[in-house]
């Protein structure tokens, strides 16, 4: 079996692994060779092959626009009862995103559990899991939660959902949690990093993941055994997501869609969002905004806006049938390359801790499900409805600019009903919703 692991692993150009595992014990070797040889060599080889290709020709996305929504308000209300008659018969389940960590705003944790305020214990995954409640008990089928974790998340998601799914009225049972995969990290000439003896240097494999972890945990055959439809997913830094808004949902009925999409008018051509696109062949799919070319230099009088300007806030819907059917067919996410700062072992096996970006994580991307569907479109809302990411520690899309925005909207929200706002505004996350939205 050593024999076997070691040349598959000189194959793949990752002769050093095999060096260190000699200077391993024996009773070490075989196991660090076994799951050295187990990664997706070939796989990674492609995708740092084709890092720099170039962007296909692009043209704007098909889109559900805010104009159609707001000047035709008899589809708006028929489409809305299509998707509450998707939640009302439980044919809806969601997926939490939650695999990343606080450390960009300085919390050693998972991002959910920062403490969005403003009193103690309102954290994100509190708004999230009360939002879920909300929508079971209007719909009156509990709704289920899954949550996707990474091997850094897992352990701190779960102790805090244990301890508070009670207060926060999820019912037993509703929440499952799932890990995601990882994949080597990789130095400039496509080598693996060691984390330390006898392990890689790993790194989660982005919330692409979550497709593959679904189907092989069984996720996808469960869904649609149980007569669930829609699959939605969202972000756990964004506490106005709304991924059970039965407008989207309808929409997705009404135009018999594998995936859909929810979008904002980008602020800037050059905000650092995804943006939705068609290709030449007609498929609806999203950029990263790291991937795309520079925004051209704007000229004097230039009014022109950049036909690309749909920007992803990361809120889906995926029909639960189209997705097992690619997963039975062994359909696998492409890979995207990032450089980042890995700390790991040199050659003589010291310490390197890397103050500048030295190596290439590979991760997926969910979104690049929308190209492989032949129905697929975007739901264009409002930005200050659904859109307050916590990503930074100050400035824009950060815990204070976030709860800026989740403070108008809960105003918002009592006012369009003629109901006394609280005094502490933030103390409704049930209620931040858009006008007669979940």
């Amino acid at each position: 079996m050593n024999a076997e692991a070691s040349q598959r692993l000189a194959a793949a150009g990752q002769e050093h692994l095999v060096r260190h595992a000699e200077s391993l014990p024996e009773d070490e070797r075989a196991a660090f060779l076994s799951a050295a040889a187990a990664q997706p060599w070939e796989e990674l080889s492609s995708a740092l092959d084709a890092v720099g290709s170039p962007v296909p020709e692009l043209r704007p996305p098909q889109t559900y626009s805010l104009g159609r929504q707001l000047n035709q308000h008899e589809e708006r209300k028929r489409i809305r009862n299509l998707g509450q008659g998707l939640l009302a018969g439980g044919r809806v389940a969601t997926l939490l995103l939650a695999g990343g960590q606080g450390t960009r705003l300085g919390y050693a944790g998972p991002k959910g559990n920062v403490e969005f305020g403003p009193d103690e214990g309102r954290t994100l995954y509190r708004i999230h899991a009360e939002r879920i409640v909300a929508a079971s008990e209007k719909y009156g089928r509990p709704v289920p939660l899954y949550v996707l974790v990474s091997a850094a998340t897992e352990e701190a998601t779960r102790a805090a959902f244990d301890e508070n799914s009670e207060a926060w009225g999820l019912q037993p049972g509703q929440v499952r949690f799932l890990v995601q995969g990882t994949l080597p990290a990789l130095d400039d000439d496509g080598r693996a990093l060691l984390a330390a003896p006898g392990q890689l240097a790993l790194a989660p494999d982005g919330h692409g993941g979550a497709f593959e972890t679904v189907a092989s945990a069984g996720v996808l055959s469960e869904l649609r055994d149980r007569g669930v439809d829609v699959l939605t997913t969202y972000q756990v830094d964004n506490p106005l997501g709304r991924s059970l808004d039965p407008l989207m949902l309808g929409w997705m009925v009404e135009r018999r869609l594998q995936a859909i999409g929810k979008a904002v008018r980008k602020a800037t051509p050059d905000e650092k969002v995804g943006v939705f696109a068609r290709d030449l062949k007609g498929r609806t799919r999203i950029v990263e905004y790291s991937e795309l070319p520079p925004p051209p230099e704007p000229t004097p009088g230039d009014a022109v806006e950049s036909p690309l300007m749909m920007g992803s806030i990361a809120i889906h819907g995926f029909s639960v049938r189209w997705l097992h059917d690619l997963a039975q067919a062994g359909q696998h996410l492409p890979l995207h390359a990032a450089r980042k700062k890995v700390p790991h072992l040199d050659e003589s096996g010291n310490r390197v801790e890397p103050s500048e970006p030295n190596a290439t994580k590979l991760e997926r991307f969910i979104f690049d499900l929308f190209p492989m569907a032949e129905r697929a479109e975007v739901h264009e809302v409002k930005r200050e409805w659904e859109f307050a990411p916590v990503k930074n520690p100050e400035g824009v899309d950060s815990l204070v600019s976030s709860r800026v925005l989740v403070d108008a909207e809960v105003r918002r929200w009592h006012e369009s009903r003629r109901l006394e706002l609280p005094a502490e505004v933030r103390l409704a996350p049930r209620e931040i919703d858009g006008p007669g939205d979940a």
